[in-house]
């Protein structure tokens, strides 16, 4: 299956070259990076969780049948 996945080192050391962050100064940038990118895999990763346990949730209500009407005469 596809999906997101974490942003590689190579794209971050082309960023850090051409904005000239360099040593200290980069293993910081890319300690930062690498922190917001695992945050944002970790939401899109619950986002995804959330959206398949609703979608199942909807597919065990919709082959219980539809809920009985109390306010129809039952004869």
């Amino acid at each position: 299956m596809g999906g997101e996945s974490p942003i590689m080192f190579l794209s971050i050391d082309a960023y850090a070259r051409r904005y000239r962050i360099r040593g200290a100064a980069f293993e910081t940038f890319h300690a930062l990076v690498g922190a917001l990118d695992e945050e944002y895999l970790e939401h899109v990763q619950r986002k995804s969780d959330d959206a398949r346990q609703a979608d199942e949730e909807r597919r065990r209500v919709a082959a219980r049948g539809p809920a009985p009407n109390p306010n129809e005469a039952t004869y």
